[in-house]
């Protein structure tokens, strides 16, 4: 796609998804209206197991370089880091202006100075119903509910109407921190009518509504009563309300709370910062404080429930957490449920805790954690609401977009205003119709320290290799001058063949190579065609004795 043929008139309105419309997480998109651009949230995406040593995610951005100096700013609706987390790597290469709620910026603001990219970084605050012009477009925040305060939905003012994107959300009337859902502010907003309604497709495929987290506390406020040991609750750090419940329960039982892990620790601070935690007097205490007190007296609120390898729960169950270890007698309440592709490494986690002859408590059968997604009766509510001219589900895998379109169609929704889109389809609508006009770039980008590949890149193909069947070297000594083999070839490998069956193995193999080498015709060998020679002898036959085909490094050393 050119630059010239990425610019739409002011009579048509295009969506592109970078990134979080076919997965869960690198939510990022891009909404164009004349010479206007304006990206709404820049997030990360975790990787799976298949991704081996990444540590994340990020959207591909060359589609908005190519308009770079039409991106008017990146509008934040929230905190998380599927939302937020990219804006390092994002803000590099873009410098527009970013507007946040509270909450979302403080922690933006945190992350950019861990990057060392705060300086010169142009921070807003968004505020609900305060408009700001981006171009010839306006941007209007309104309130929502989801699991971190200050969440909201962005309607976007175009010269062809309304473009609503909820953001994450939920309904709940009666939050434990925060407003609830501002249906007055939505319905002014979608008074003179809604062009385009992108919406949370997170849980499109479930029934009913959403709970509150008024259920959590009853549940929480039970077991923590009940516990005679040292209680550990893990939760996401952003869910401040979860740790406001705990911090009550605490209260009640005559105990105190101490928090492990640094983003529990920065974002309760930024929390109470923004008067976000009311924290009971004398109740927040520090881990060596809690150390000196009796079991029954102590809480930690922990990070991990999603078993990251390196969080304070993981190196809790695994033994190897610096200041605190379990014992039997503790209560361990996981309150959360494991994302998807996390369940693996939760439940390696609880296994590892209940090693410890620890009560482990988790979702199952526990009211101990809600979600922060609409569900079906919710959606349609909103859709009721909008009456939108298009609908675009956005945020979720392909079976949950696929569901949200599905809904929006048994909502009266025209078919032919209904588009299920994926990252980097180019949607372009106008009031008289909408078509798929084009792809953008919008592959992954995998971060590894300081390492950034794209997709198509060899690292991760390699990685997979050597993690399936290893690495086998050949190291050849040519003369330079002669470009004859030296000396016999040596061969090694790691993570291929077991200690004793290698020396046959090998010992076959060198000699089917200088069998190979022999019988090629060329009396001086070039570098590029013997290591091209090494590996398709060695490979061969590794492959016909072993069946695995590992990865064929050839060392070669002229002199």
């Amino acid at each position: 796609m050119t630059l010239r043929d990425s610019k739409t008139s002011a009579s048509k309105v295009r969506i592109v998804p970078l990134g979080g419309l076919g997965e869960i997480g690198r939510n990022m998109l891009v909404v164009e209206c004349g010479p206007d651009v304006v990206v709404i949230d820049a997030g990360v995406q975790f990787p799976s197991s298949e991704m081996l040593g990444i540590e994340m995610v990020i959207p591909n951005v060359s589609y908005l370089l190519n308009r770079v100096d039409d991106v008017r700013a990146v509008l934040i609706t929230h905190g998380h880091e599927d939302h937020i987390g990219a804006l390092p790597w994002v803000l590099r290469d873009l410098h527009v202006p970013v507007y946040a709620p509270r909450m979302a910026l403080e922690i933006i603001r945190e992350k950019l100075k861990e990057h060392g990219r705060l300086n010169g970084a142009d921070l807003r605050v968004a505020v609900a119903g305060s408009p700001v012009r981006l171009g010839g477009l306006q941007a209007e925040w309104f309130n929502v509910c989801h699991s971190i305060p200050d969440a909201m939905g962005i309607a976007l003012r175009t010269p062809l109407g309304t473009v609503l994107h909820t953001g994450d959300f939920k309904i709940d009337h009666d939050p434990i921190i925060g407003d609830p859902f501002d249906f007055g502010r939505l319905s002014r907003l979608c008074a003179d009518g809604v062009f385009a309604l992108l919406a949370d497709s997170t849980y499109a495929d479930e029934e009913g509504s959403s709970s509150s987290d008024r259920l959590v506390a009853e549940s929480l406020f039970r077991l923590v009563a009940e516990a005679t040991g040292r209680i550990y609750v893990a939760s996401f750090a952003s869910q401040i309300a979860r740790v406001q419940i705990v911090l009550d329960a605490a209260s009640s039982a005559g105990r105190r709370v101490a928090l492990l892990g640094r983003s529990m620790q920065n974002l309760v601070r930024i929390a109470r910062d923004l008067n976000h935690l009311d924290v009971p007097e004398g109740v927040l205490i520090s881990i060596a404080e809690a150390a000196s007190l009796p079991d029954h007296q102590v809480i930690f609120m922990t990070t991990g429930s999603q078993g990251e390898p390196e969080s304070a729960l993981v190196r809790l169950a695994n033994g190897e957490h610096p200041d605190v270890k379990l014992r039997p007698g503790d209560t361990v309440i996981v309150s959360a449920t494991p994302i998807p592709g996390n369940e693996t490494a939760v439940y390696d986690t609880v296994n590892g805790l209940a090693r410890h002859g620890v009560r482990v408590i988790t979702h199952r059968g526990n009211v101990v954690h809600v979600h922060g997604h609409a569900q079906r009766d919710e959606l349609r509510a909103l859709i009721n609401l909008a009456k939108p001219r298009y609908f675009i589900p956005v945020h979720g895998e392909y079976r949950m977009l696929r569901a949200h379109a599905e809904l929006a169609l048994d909502q009266g929704v025209p078919e032919e205003s209904v588009f299920l889109i994926t990252d980097g389809q180019i949607l372009e609508l106008s009031d008289e119709s909408g078509q798929i006009v084009g792809e953008a770039p919008a592959g992954q980008i995998h971060v590894h320290g300081l390492g950034e590949w794209d997709e198509r890149g060899n690292v991760i193909t390699e990685r997979q290799a050597l993690s399936r069947d290893g690495i086998v070297t050949v190291a050849v000594a040519l003369e330079r001058r002669t470009g004859k083999i030296v000396g016999e070839p040596r061969i090694g490998s790691l993570g291929f063949v077991h200690v004793d069956d290698a020396p046959k193995l090998y010992e076959d193999t060198l000699k089917q190579l200088s069998a190979d080498l022999e019988r090629s015709k060329e009396d001086r060998l070039e570098l590029s065609r013997l290591e091209g020679t090494i590996k398709s002898s060695v490979g061969r036959f590794l492959y016909q004795r072993t069946r695995r085909r590992p990865l064929i490094t050839p060392v070669i050393i002229d002199f």
